[in-house]
């Protein structure tokens, strides 16, 4: 049995979103979203809970829909979940919704820290991760010569490559504040409802160093929106995300002096990737996106 027949969706049934099967569906008269969600089924009830958890502080965020009687669904070697459509306006990156938004993280960030034991690992930053880094550059200098080549490219993968060089030795050293993170927090996963915004993903839910979670916020907000600005926050955005941030979070000491490594490292991790997988037939929103990420100044951005 396929996720079709599971479900009683038509063969015919396109997803809604690009990057992963996500359905949009009706299951007694309820307009629901049907996707496929972590793999490990260990990691679902721990999930559940996580988002009964911040479901009951007050965040406005999605639950599962029990279906057949049951929350998670394991067809083949798929696990799948149905969700409440939310309805709502797209992020159009106004004062208010770029407020709202850093609000949100801040809050989920306050809210816990012990639902989750998977998540983040130092042990992923080994010399294969590296070496991926040096050759991830390689082809970025020669697919973005202009911008790799520009004052700010150049010092920005300078940076990066003498953070590598000494293996970011320096943060793993460091006891930063953890906590259970979206790890996935874009404004592809937000719907506002008068401007205040409803989380509609979780689904990558983890347990990560929480500037690690903000600047993944910081540097990927923009990513995979249609709507959002073909570019990163500009550094008075950042300040407005980040006053509603610091609402629920004092960042520590050890956090802002990590940060500007943490972003390089961010950078190295998450972002490179994006740049090479960039695919042909991407927008070009997401074409212009990725061009404006190779200049990112990581120095105009502060905790």
């Amino acid at each position: 049995m396929d996720v079709f027949e599971y479900f009683d969706l038509k063969k015919d049934t396109k997803s809604i979103y690009k990057y992963a099967p996500v359905y949009k569906s009706i299951i007694d008269t309820e307009e629901v979203i049907i996707k496929r969600t972590k793999e490990q089924t260990d990691r679902l009830a721990n999930l559940l809970t996580w988002q009964q958890t911040i479901k009951g502080s007050g965040i406005e965020t999605i639950l599962p829909i029990a279906f057949k009687k049951k929350f998670y669904h394991s067809i083949g070697t798929e696990n799948w979940v149905v969700y409440p459509f939310i309805k709502g306006n797209k992020y159009q990156a106004n004062e208010e919704q770029i407020h709202g938004a850093g609000e949100l993280l801040g809050r989920i960030h306050a809210t816990s820290d012990s639902v989750f034991e998977h998540g983040f690992s130092w042990e992923n930053y080994d010399g294969e991760f590296y070496d991926e880094v040096a050759e991830d550059i390689q082809i970025i200098s020669k697919c973005y010569p202009t911008e790799f080549n520009s004052h700010e490219g150049q010092k920005l993968f300078r940076a990066i490559a003498l953070e590598a060089s000494k293996r970011f030795s320096n943060l793993a050293r460091q006891e930063l504040p953890t906590s259970d993170c979206t790890w996935d927090f874009k404004a592809s996963n937000l719907v506002y409802q008068t401007n205040k915004p409803v989380l509609i993903d979780t689904d990558n839910a983890g347990k990560v160093p929480r500037i690690f979670d903000l600047s993944l916020a910081l540097l990927l907000f923009h990513t995979c929106e249609d709507s959002a600005p073909n570019r990163v926050f500009t550094p008075e955005e950042w300040e407005l995300f980040l006053s509603g941030y610091k609402k629920h979070i004092q960042m520590t000491e050890i956090e802002k002096e990590s940060w500007q490594s943490m972003l390089l490292l961010v950078y190295a991790d998450e972002v490179l990737w994006a740049i090479n997988d960039l695919d042909e037939d991407e927008s070009d929103r997401q074409k212009d996106f990725i061009r404006n990420l190779v200049t990112f100044n990581a120095h105009q951005y502060t905790i």
